[in-house]
């Protein structure tokens, strides 16, 4: 079930990063958009920490939870940002990316705190 919530999720956010935006004018920073991005890649390595794994059994940061953090919370959030270089009016932006990073950081340290089993993820 995690697996394919996390596609899902995955899916979700490559779709709504991907899709040409509109033409409106640039603003420098907005609040809702940094928490949106820290939100979106936090599930997502929430998610995908978890997948392949039984919970019970993960003793620490272990490599498979690392290898899933690794691609998932961090190499997710660089490659769909810097892919926004070649949408028409989308923008790289190295805030989003850094907070992207950051939300991602905090999925890993969400599934070590959170109790999946509780919400039916393992």
């Amino acid at each position: 079930m995690r697996l394919g919530i996390a596609i899902v999720w995955l899916l979700f956010i490559a779709v709504a990063m991907l899709t040409p935006g509109d033409n409106f004018p640039e603003q420098s920073f907005q609040a809702e958009d940094k928490l949106i991005h820290f939100i979106c890649f936090g599930l997502l390595s929430f998610l995908w920490c978890g997948v392949g794994l039984k919970r019970e059994l993960v003793n620490g940061l272990e490599s498979r939870v690392l290898i899933n953090y690794l691609i998932f919370g961090v190499a997710a959030g660089i490659v769909l940002e810097c892919s926004q270089l070649v949408i028409p009016f989308r923008s790289f932006d190295y805030i989003d990316m850094i907070v992207n990073e950051i939300g991602g950081i905090a999925g890993l340290l969400a599934y070590f705190k959170i109790p999946t089993t509780k919400i039916g993820l393992d």
